[in-house]
């Protein structure tokens, strides 16, 4: 092995090392409980933790949603809309996707229980 191929090598350990490590403080560091904020008509009308088990009742003039919260995810149960996509949705526990019934003009996000600022924009 000569000393250019040396070198590579222990610069790619390197790099693998400190990408661990970054890996392994991330998960460290502790994170809140994440949260549902439920909007209507584009509205906040809640927030619910989803550490907590629970269920209620969403109104509108449109009809209504009933809402579940347990073992860490929220769905909606029950709903007197067309459509049922809410329902269809079933349980989420993470943000990536949220859930909507556009009868209702009704929205579910997830969002980080976090309470500190991320970021400001001027």
């Amino acid at each position: 092995m000569n000393k250019k191929t040396l070198i590579a090598w222990i610069i790619l350990l390197l790099i693998c090392m400190a990408g661990m490590a970054v890996f392994i403080l991330m998960k460290l560091i502790p994170r809140h409980a994440p949260v549902a904020q439920i909007y209507s008509e584009g509205k906040l009308i809640r927030t619910v933790s989803l550490s907590e088990s629970c269920e209620f009742t969403i109104t509108t003039d449109s009809g209504y949603n009933i809402v579940q919260v347990s073992d860490g995810s929220i769905s909606v149960t029950e709903a007197d809309c067309p459509d049922k996509v809410c329902i269809n949705s079933g349980a989420v526990s993470s943000g990536a996707i949220p859930i909507i019934c556009l009868p209702h003009k009704l929205e579910i996000r997830i969002v980080s229980g976090d309470k500190d600022i991320d970021a400001v924009i001027n």
